[in-house]
C-alpha cells in the first residue's frame, strides 16, 4: 500500500509582525527571527514540497507580508503547482498589495476577525485600529 502525500503543508515564513495578538501561536514580535530560512532555503524547501506531491500551501506567521521575500516565495510556490494560501491578519493588505499577491499566484487568503465590534477586535489584537486596517 503506497502512502499518500499530505494535502496540504503550512509554512509559517516569518516571527516578524506588525500586530501583538494576545493568541499568537508563533510568537510572532516585532522583527524577524534570526534563524528564518534565507530565500533559498526557502526556495529549496517549496522544491521538496512540491516534489513529495503537496497540493495546498498556507503561507503563514506572524505576519507574512512582513517578510521582504513574500511576493517572490508565494510566485516560486505557485510555479511549481502548489495552490498557494495566504493566512493574514489583513492590515498590510491594500489594493496594491492584493493585485501583488494575485500576480504572484496567490489563491485565496484568510484574514482572521476576533471580535464582535471594532473595539473588542482591537483589543484582542493589541494594537488601537487593526480592525479598520483589515
Amino acid at each position: 500500500m503506497e502512502t499518500q502525500p499530505p494535502f496540504l503543508a503550512s509554512y509559517a515564513i516569518t516571527q516578524a509582525c506588525n500586530l501583538k495578538c494576545k493568541h499568537c501561536y508563533s510568537d510572532a514580535k516585532e522583527n524577524p527571527s534570526s534563524d528564518e530560512l534565507s530565500t533559498e532555503e526557502a526556495k529549496s524547501l517549496l522544491d521538496e514540497l512540491a516534489k513529495l506531491g503537496i497540493k495546498m500551501l498556507i503561507l503563514d506567521g506572524g505576519e507574512p507580508l512582513c517578510r521582504e521575500d513574500f511576493f517572490d516565495l508565494a510566485h516560486y510556490a505557485s510555479t511549481k503547482g502548489l495552490r498557494v494560501v495566504v493566512g493574514s491578519n489583513g492590515t498590510l493588505i491594500n489594493e496594491e498589495a492584493a493585485m501583488k499577491m494575485r500576480k504572484a499566484g496567490v489563491q485565496a487568503v484568510a484574514i482572521s476577525i476576533d471580535g464582535a465590534s471594532a473595539e473588542s477586535h482591537d483589543k484582542f489584537r493589541g494594537e488601537e485600529g487593526a480592525f479598520k486596517k483589515r
